[in-house]
């Protein structure tokens, strides 16, 4: 049998205060978990107060007091993820520096994972919020003051890491070189074709870029986006790689740039179903980032699991379906995810096994 995990820890904030995300079962199959003082004051109906909204000031960690527990399940619920990091040792930060601003990070109806097993793996900054349908966290986790972090079903800590599911996938095998260092500036505007792009694809200087449905292979070399540039393309799989396997590419797609990009659906002639951007996992720790902001549209997969990910993209109107999977993130300004991923293909971990009070 799996090794199941309690639902959460109980954790203490500077004022002294203690908190603990508590659960309450709604039928047989669903729990409702949001952070909330322990211990409700005296006429308080618990089942009213788990549903408000949850606020933790600076947080530690603490061991949990003795509790009788009974094994729950995530049977009938789809497993939408949206935000997963693989990093052992690395984390999810919500904000980034000492004058972090407010940021909004929104998975709706879908899930967050946390591979690491740190004390403050998941880290919100500033007046930062994230929420999700459930946070699945191997770590624990710390909040500044102001700061909120909301699981409309399960948040969970110290939870065993669940498998990567693209892990079996391989680059496909390619030979000699489609187009070298390919460059398009000066507010041109070009449409190019699947192939083997060597030294990578950069687009700058207001240029507008099209891509034809397959695959590109980004070998040794960059895909960067900048100067208010604009890339598209439907049913398009960008793979970042090196024949040598050194001298790999980064992403960089800067503020202002306009990113309109959609994976093969299932059933897709070209490219690989699923997948918008891959780096494979050969290279280094790279840094990438994805600072589009809300012109920042990516659906599908982006599958980037040595990679070290900042990132502030998508929109509350225009995303319908994201998935990020890296080593680490670090989320730099506001990022809307949603999961409505029919026909798309995604690949989907499962959920660990949980333990309910």
């Amino acid at each position: 049998m799996a090794a199941v995990v309690p639902i959460s820890k109980p954790h203490s904030i500077a004022q002294g205060l203690q908190y603990k995300a508590a659960a309450v079962a709604v039928g047989a199959l669903a729990v409702t978990a949001l952070i909330r003082p322990a211990g409700p004051a005296p006429g308080t109906d618990l089942a009213q107060d788990l549903w408000r909204p949850s606020r933790l000031t600076s947080a530690s960690l603490r061991q949990p007091r003795y509790a009788r527990v009974t094994a729950v399940t995530l049977e009938g619920s789809s497993h939408n993820t949206c935000v997963m990091a693989l990093g052992k040792n690395d984390k999810i930060s919500v904000g980034y520096g000492e004058l972090s601003p407010d940021i909004i990070v929104s998975l709706a109806a879908c899930d967050l994972y946390n591979a690491s097993r740190e004390a403050a793996s998941t880290e919100l900054l500033g007046g930062a919020s994230l929420s999700a349908r459930n946070i699945f966290l191997s770590g624990g986790y710390a909040l500044s003051a102001g700061a909120v972090m909301t699981a409309s079903r399960y948040l969970t800590t110290y939870t065993s890491p669940v498998a990567d599911p693209y892990a079996p996938l391989e680059v496909p095998p390619y030979r000699e070189c489609t187009r070298t260092r390919y460059r398009l500036d000066q507010q041109r505007t070009e449409t190019i074709s699947p192939g083997i792009y060597c030294g990578g694809i950069e687009v700058a200087g207001g240029a507008t870029l099209n891509l034809d449905p397959g695959t590109y292979i980004l070998d040794r070399g960059n895909f960067a986006v900048s100067g208010d540039s604009t890339v598209s393309g439907a049913g398009v799989t960008l793979i970042l790689t090196s024949r040598t396997r050194s001298d790999h590419g980064a992403i960089d797609i800067h503020a202002g740039s306009t990113i309109e990009l959609a994976a093969p659906a299932l059933g897709a002639a070209t490219g690989i179903p699923g997948i918008a951007i891959w780096a494979d996992g050969d290279g280094p720790a790279t840094n990438d980032t994805f600072d589009g902001g809300w012109t920042q549209n990516i659906n599908g997969a982006i599958y980037l699991p040595a990679r070290q990910v900042k990132y502030s993209g998508g929109s509350p109107v225009a995303t319908r379906c994201s998935q990020l999977i890296a080593r680490s993130v670090t989320f730099t300004g506001d990022s809307y995810f949603r999961h409505d991923c029919a026909g798309v293909s995604l690949s989907e971990p499962y959920p660990p096994p949980l333990l309910a009070e």
